[in-house]
């Protein structure tokens, strides 16, 4: 992740969780919850950016908005329950 991200933009997250974090894999909404506990919000204060139908799937399980920004390998799913569904995420900014 630090070599995507960079250690910079890393250290702007409160928490960062990766698949390994949980005992339980996407679809299932585990990963989303942990981390709402974690942070000690409610769904409805979280919105995750997902870039497939299964990590949509486990945000709306969660109880979470989502923005979905797909892949080349994604563009073709469904994305139903996406609150935006954005072809990259240059226009995100977590400011």
């Amino acid at each position: 992740l630090q070599s995507t991200l960079g250690a910079d933009r890393i250290r702007r997250f409160d928490l960062v969780l990766l698949g390994d974090d949980v005992s339980r894999k996407k679809p299932d909404p585990l990963i989303y919850e942990v981390a709402a506990r974690r942070l000690g919000v409610g769904p409805a204060s979280c919105i995750v950016v997902e870039d497939s139908k299964i990590g949509l799937d486990a945000a709306l399980g969660a109880g979470m908005q989502c923005v979905v920004t797909f892949t080349e390998s994604t563009r073709d799913q469904d994305f139903t329950g996406a609150c935006v569904v954005l072809p990259n995420a240059t226009s995100l900014s977590i400011d």
